[in-house]
């Protein structure tokens, strides 16, 4: 199994930081975890939002190739409708010749109305322009004149340059958090980036990958957890963060819920203790027996690690709770 970590990289009401600081301090976070064996650093992407969460998803990838140099990096990820497939393809290739072939593409149909707004598009058609943007992305990464004539995008024979360093082109993961957007990625023969245990999604995606006539195993999967090792009551440890807990998992309450679609709607009402089955906090052998299963039963690959909660110290509560996560969990995570 692989393990990745990802950081929000958002400012946070309880820590008061400049912007160059809060980044700094993610990248520095960054850096250590690749030091401490995580296999892939994994940058976040959103827009517009009051908090600065994800600004500018290239730039951090950019820095990322120059201050690392052994860990995968990639996108958790790239909002696809929001950007041109081919300039997609373009950057991404750009990136992936620049990092030496360390390169992974995730893209998803993201779940923010406001986003969609922005940009002048009706967030109803998420499903549509995500399979219109697959077919282009692979087109474009081929190297190849694309000639295509779809609902979305007219292309009279533009060819990407440069190709990417990883032929035919780097490792693509599709986001889902349902069983329709699971089986797109099974239909596309990508890598599953999962946000859900519920097996239904994760049928969907098999189901998908046999139908299209790919082979079971020739795919990976993965799936986020967020994770605090501690020897202290787990109680106590939630008692004593739950407000950056809250703010961590309202927001994503709050921004599915304004699609109107009970498939994305949690369907909670934010009280004090609704977020606390979202956190596995435990020493370490709880939390590799929580893991364990769901590991072997959805047939996971890979594990997504969401770092400290905004709002933490990086450099001194953070990187403590990655170490102790490194040393304690990581290794069995690996051989798994």
């Amino acid at each position: 199994m692989r393990v990745s970590l990802t950081l929000e990289m958002k400012a946070s009401p309880h820590r008061e930081q400049a912007w160059p600081d809060l980044w700094e301090d993610c990248l520095w976070t960054f850096e250590q975890a690749e030091q401490l064996g995580f296999d892939g650093l994994l940058v976040q992407e959103h827009f517009f939002s009051e908090d600065g969460y994800a600004p500018s998803m290239p730039i951090f990838l950019s820095q990322l190739i120059s201050r690392t140099s052994t860990a995968r990096i990639g996108s958790y990820i790239y909002v696809a409708p929001l950007h041109h497939p081919l300039a997609l393809a373009q950057e991404t290739a750009v990136l992936d010749q620049l990092s030496g072939g360390r390169l992974d593409v995730g893209i998803g149909s993201g779940h923010r109305v406001a986003e969609y707004v922005a940009f002048g598009l009706n967030p109803r058609t998420r499903p549509s322009r995500m399979e219109e943007t697959i077919e282009l992305l692979k087109s474009g990464w081929s190297g190849e004149p694309v000639h295509h004539d779809g609902r979305y995008f007219q292309i009279p024979g533009l060819q990407v340059q440069p190709t990417p360093a990883q032929q035919p082109h780097p490792p693509l993961w599709v986001a889902a958090t349902t069983p329709a957007a699971a089986a797109r990625a099974g239909r596309h023969g990508a890598n599953l980036a999962g946000a859900s245990v519920d097996p239904a999604v994760h049928e969907a995606y098999h189901a998908a990958l046999a139908e299209a006539g790919y082979e079971a195993g020739s795919t990976r999967v993965s799936n986020p957890w967020s994770i605090t090792v501690t020897d202290e009551d787990p109680e106590a440890v939630w008692q004593r963060r739950q407000h950056l807990y809250f703010e961590r998992w309202d927001y994503y309450r709050k921004i599915r819920a304004e699609f109107g679609d009970p498939d994305l709607d949690y369907g909670l009402e934010p009280s004090a203790d609704t977020y606390r089955a979202n956190e596995l906090i435990g020493d370490a052998d709880t939390v590799l027996a929580v893991l364990e299963p769901f590991v072997k039963d959805l047939g996971l690959t890979d594990l997504v690690l969401f770092g400290p909660h905004p709002g933490v110290d990086l450099r001194t509560e953070g990187i403590e709770s990655l170490r102790r996560f490194a040393a304690e969990v990581l290794p069995t995570l690996r051989s798994w």
